[in-house]
Order: structure tokens, then C-alpha cells, then sequence
């Protein structure tokens, strides 16, 4: 799995609650109309046309869309734990109990060069450029807007903690298009295979469920998002074939792959 995703949005439409969730971290970029984010308490804020921010998915509850005169539009850059880990690491001495923001901290036209990294990186992940360019563009991008705003540093260093199980969904996640197997996720964990086995039952886990769950999670979002092929998609996912693939996302959507393709499509 790629250390930055990058999603295009025309709407936000609510959706099904995702089994097994973990956090997202990343930037949402508006570039037509508002996004007006609910956070889990206090006031909603807006993120105007041209503004972006750094976001946690803890913090809100609900994202709406509100178009302008050219309707919606807005990117989204979601970037894996690893790689905020990274940044984390750069930070050796500031304190893990760093306040947050207490609301979002946007940057817009007053921060040029910040705009024109971002819009680098949105370009560079676009085009697929070598993943360690990519890396290092978002990790300087981080790094001058803790530099401009520093009460960011917090938000960062909460999007870092993740208690044992989120520990385990993130590995499952990063390594999603690899064959994952029990042994290799307790050798990553540091522990015995009985061990983990009995972590995941006390969270009424099974392995091999949570890992078909978060296959399917993660070829749902593409199917939605992007233009890419069944076969890409399956193989992305960790499937062996694309007919493994469409098997195991009937069992748990009741439609094929391409019947839910069609079916968003529809919708947008």
C-alpha cells in the first residue's frame, strides 16, 4: 500500500459504518465550494475554496459538502501511520502530551509556498512519482506548517497513538495488496501466535475475518473512487484473483464488484 492515497470528491454522501475502523490522517484540499467539518464536540468550521488543513478522523464526526456557484470539489490526502510516525520521529524532544488545536488550522492564500508544495505533492502522488519523492514532499509539507502553525504539532501527535488493536488494523492496512499471515502479524507485534489470538478473540476478532473485512473495505473505496480496472483493484486488495475477489465481495455486499461500481455511479 502506498504511504499517501489521493481521493477526488465532487460530494460527501453518507455512508455505512466501516467494520473495524481505524483512523485516517491527511489533508483535505478544497477547490471549489466550503467543507464544513462537525468536530466530535464544540462548533463546526468551514474550509473555504483554495484552504486546506491537516485532519484526524477522531476529531470530526461528519464532513458536508457545501457547493458554490461551480459546485464541490475537494482532495483528499491520506497518509498511512508510518508515515506520520516518520515526522513524529523528527521531533524527538517535544513532549507526546503536546496540546492540540482546539479547531482546524487552515492555511489559504497567505501561506503561497505552502500552497505550491501541496499542490506539488497532489501532483507528484497523482502521477505516481517514486515513492520516496512523494515521502519526503509530504514530510517537508508537515514540517513548514508546524513551522507557520505550531499548535498543529498536537493534532500530528495524536494521529500517532494508536492503542494494540488499532496496531494491528494499521498493519493489516499498510500491507494490504501482500499476503498477510498470522505468524508474520504476531512477529510484527511481538508476540506468540496463542497471544494474539487470544488479543483479537477478547476484541471478538478472528484474523481471518478482520483480514477479509478490510480487503473488501479497501476495494469498496476504490471501486467508489477510482477508475481503475476489477483486476487492478483485486490485486491491490491482496486477492489472488479477481474472481476470488468478486466471490468475497458478494458475501459481504451482495453484489459484484461491478454491480456496486455501477451503483455509485449512478448516485454522483
Amino acid at each position: 500500500m502506498p504511504a499517501i492515497e489521493l481521493l477526488t470528491f465532487t460530494h460527501f454522501a453518507p455512508r455505512k459504518q466501516e467494520r473495524y475502523p481505524t483512523a485516517q490522517n491527511g489533508l483535505f484540499c478544497v477547490e471549489k465550494g466550503q467543507l464544513q467539518l462537525h468536530p466530535q464536540a464544540g462548533e463546526a468550521c468551514l474550509l473555504g475554496e483554495g484552504e486546506f488543513a491537516f485532519y484526524h478522523s477522531d476529531q470530526f464526526k461528519e464532513a458536508l459538502a457545501l457547493p458554490g456557484e461551480q459546485g464541490f470539489s475537494a482532495v483528499v490526502l491520506i497518509f498511512t501511520p508510518a508515515l506520520l510516525q516518520k515526522f513524529r520521529n523528527s521531533y524527538p524532544l517535544a513532549s507526546a502530551t503536546t496540546s492540540q488545536a482546539e479547531s482546524l488550522t487552515k492555511f489559504g492564500a497567505t501561506t503561497p509556498a505552502l500552497q505550491q508544495l501541496k499542490q506539488l505533492l497532489i501532483e507528484s502522488v497523482s502521477r505516481k512519482s517514486p515513492q520516496l519523492a512523494q515521502e519526503h514532499m509530504a514530510l517537508a509539507l508537515l514540517s513548514l506548517m508546524v513551522d507557520a502553525q505550531p499548535q498543529l504539532l498536537g493534532s500530528i501527535f495524536a494521529a500517532t497513538q494508536f492503542s494494540e488493536t488499532q496496531k494491528i488494523i494499521c498493519y493489516i492496512e499498510e500491507n494490504i495488496d501482500h499476503e498477510i499471515s498470522l505468524e508474520s502479524l504476531a512477529q510484527h507485534m511481538g508476540m506468540s501466535i496463542a497471544t494474539l489470538k487470544r488479543r483479537l478473540a477478547a476484541e471478538e476478532m478472528s484474523f481471518s475475518q478482520l483480514l477479509k473485512i478490510k480487503r473488501i473495505s479497501y476495494a469498496t473505496n476504490q471501486l467508489r473512487n477510482s477508475h481503475k480496472s476489477i483486476n487492478e483493484i483485486a490485486t491491490e486488495s491482496g486477492f489472488k484473483s479477481a474472481a476470488h475477489f468478486s466471490t468475497a465481495f458478494k458475501a459481504l455486499q451482495h453484489m459484484t464488484p461491478k454491480e456496486f461500481r455501477a451503483k455509485v455511479s449512478g448516485k454522483s
